[in-house]
């Protein structure tokens, strides 16, 4: 499984806090002109190399999503200090499977930064529910 950082809210238990926004685990969908992901009349996500975005390190996050507790002068980190840096998996950061129903694939703009897309069809909740099953493999990370 590919090694993957997110910056995402704390919940009180400790593990990343489960929404559909940037802050959160999970994906914002439409009507949201920001959605992260389109769907089909049926509800279903269209595989078109949208999802919830990833980085290969924290560092390599869009320096607003990454708390400004963290700026070292360098990185222009200036996104909320209630975020936190949060990782999953151990493997090199490359295309393929990452959990159950979800794989990476890269972002075509930006090399050091993926997406965390479906494995295949499937209904926008069961693709929220497979992103809200990986909280407990998220560990916090911001060395």
């Amino acid at each position: 499984m590919p090694r993957i950082y997110r910056t995402m809210k704390r919940a009180d238990d400790g593990l990343p806090v489960v929404e559909a926004t940037a802050r959160g685990l999970g994906v914002r969908v439409p009507p949201d002109k920001r959605s992260d992901i389109d769907i089909d009349g049926a509800g279903n996500v269209i595989l078109n190399g949208r999802g919830m975005s990833v980085a290969e390190h924290w560092r390599h996050i869009f320096p607003g999503m990454i708390p400004a507790r963290l700026d070292d002068g360098h990185n222009g980190a200036r996104g909320s200090n209630e975020l936190h840096c949060w990782r999953m998996g151990e493997g090199p950061f490359v295309v393929g499977p990452l959990a159950d129903k979800l794989e990476l694939i890269m972002k075509e703009y930006a090399r050091k930064s993926g997406l965390v897309v479906p494995s295949g069809p499937m209904p926008v909740q069961a693709f929220q529910d497979a992103l809200a099953a990986t909280r407990g493999q998220w560990i916090e990370d911001e060395s």
